[in-house]
């Protein structure tokens, strides 16, 4: 059982929420129409993680950056890096996911396009536990999902991705000190602000 320490409507609300404002305050001639959006681009991104047996109201928001390299207006290569702190019982788990994914964008040439990705992270983990327990554990997972990028103008984008992670087990000791493992794979949201150079 996770301790939970924020509830939300959910991160498919929040993501609506947010484009449905961002549309409604920019003017039409925003819109990047030649779809050169540059090279690279970088920013920071909020995440909303939810292990796979838990509620969607029940994840955290946890923070990060990520870095695109365009190759091209189809694909793109995303290294990210993020921090997430969660408790499983009387375990506290701290992890820094590396993430490195590729994105193939269905309609580049668009202001707003879809697109799917997949990739794997490295997951380096601090885990401390009950009977003076403290473990770092390197843990490596795939991951898979897709997104919804909004080019605002030719510097700027905001986008949304779902990525569901398949991650090793947190390995720790239960209250009677007994070996145990956690399940950490789940659902993974994001919603980053890119600049474009």
């Amino acid at each position: 059982m996770v301790a939970r320490t924020l509830k939300v409507a959910g991160p498919r609300n929040l993501i609506l929420g947010l484009t449905m404002l961002t549309l409604s305050v920019l003017p039409a001639g925003a819109f990047a129409a030649d779809g050169d959006h540059g090279w690279i681009s970088l920013g920071p991104r909020a995440t909303y993680f939810v292990p796979k047996n838990d509620n969607w109201s029940d994840g955290h928001f946890f923070g990060g950056a990520q870095l695109r390299l365009h190759m091209g207006k189809v694909f793109a290569i995303e290294g990210s890096a993020d921090y997430r702190r969660e408790h499983f019982d009387s375990t506290r788990v701290d992890t820094y996911p590396v993430q490195v994914s590729l994105l193939a964008y269905l309609f580049p040439d668009s202001p707003i396009t879809p697109f799917v990705l997949g990739g794997g992270g490295w997951y380096y983990t601090h885990v401390k536990g009950p009977g003076g327990f403290d473990d770092t554990q390197n843990r490596f997972g795939a991951h898979a999902g897709g997104g919804l990028q909004f080019f605002m103008s030719r510097y700027w984008s905001i986008d949304a991705t779902y990525r569901y992670i398949w991650l090793e087990d947190i390995k720790s000791k239960d209250v009677t000190l007994i070996d145990k493992k956690f399940d950490d794979r789940g659902h993974m949201v994001t919603l980053a602000l890119n600049y474009h150079f």
